[in-house]
């Protein structure tokens, strides 16, 4: 039976798992600076002066602690064959890095404890993938992997 030229391409996608939409974190923020503001400002008209000030370094702390998290909210990384290539892509706070392999020299290395990655090699370039997946789903796809890259030699 002639194969489907048209069939979809293995690939594998790990992404970190957001609870919140940019919008709704940023609403969130804007209720809580409100909030804090509201409260510094009493405690200022009492002749606390010095409560604003905190109240202010610690919405400054949330801030670039909420701009750290949305700048981290997209990355991903994914492993894919296409056209006769397996490509390791992975994105980290807008930054693209794509590695290439030919499958038949690429090597897989199964992560042997939960805290190691996959790492995917030729020899001359590795590359460490599955820091967005938990150790089960990491040992899930070098498997499915070392099963579907013919073997060196073969």
């Amino acid at each position: 039976m002639p194969r489907d030229s048209s069939r979809e391409q293995p690939q594998w996608r790990f992404a970190r798992h957001s609870a919140l939409t940019a919008r709704q974190l940023l609403r969130a923020y804007a209720l809580l600076c409100l909030f804090s503001t509201a409260i510094a400002a009493g405690f200022a008209l009492r002749g606390y002066w010095y409560i604003p000030v905190f109240s202010f370094a610690e919405l400054s702390l949330v801030a670039l602690a909420l701009l750290y998290y949305l700048r981290h909210a997209r990355d991903y990384e994914q492993i894919a064959l296409r056209d006769g290539l397996l490509v390791v892509e992975q994105v980290s706070a807008g930054r693209c890095r794509r590695s290439s392999f030919a499958p038949w020299r690429a090597r897989v290395v199964v992560p042997q404890g939960p805290r190691q990655l996959i790492r995917i090699g030729d020899g001359m370039t590795e590359v460490d993938v599955g820091a967005l997946a938990t150790p089960e789903r990491r040992l899930q796809v070098a498997h499915e992997l070392c099963a579907l890259l013919p073997r060196p030699g073969s």
